[in-house]
């Protein structure tokens, strides 16, 4: 088995072209199926960081005058839905801004108007 290496290893190097374009497919391929990989694991076959996902509950606030929905809540009052309530065994609150930085002025790639 030896033999059959060094003769490789030997006809690899008389093709360099050939070499590096079988290492670089190699590498790609290697790479985007540990990329694939962990995103299925990490989507699909790990689970959540609570007990019960099923009992998750997501609240909104609305304005049906202005017709707005899906609203975040002020803090004041998600403290008075937290302190007021009975039902639920624990609340909790995210605050879900997305940001893009920069450091320069506006984004090049950005439609929202600042």
């Amino acid at each position: 088995m030896l033999t059959e290496i060094r003769f490789a290893l030997r006809k690899l190097r008389q093709s360099p072209g050939f070499t590096s374009i079988a290492v670089f497919t190699l590498a790609v391929g290697i790479g985007m199926n540990t990329a694939i990989f962990s995103l299925m694991h990490d989507l699909f076959l790990r689970g959540l960081a609570f007990a019960e996902p099923s009992r998750v509950v997501r609240i909104y606030g609305e304005a049906k005058e202005r017709d707005l929905k899906q609203l975040p809540f002020s803090v004041p009052k998600f403290w008075h839905y937290r302190d007021g309530q009975n039902v639920f065994s624990s609340i909790a609150a995210d605050w879900r801004n997305g940001f893009i930085m920069t450091g320069q002025a506006i984004p090049s790639n950005c439609s929202v108007p600042m």
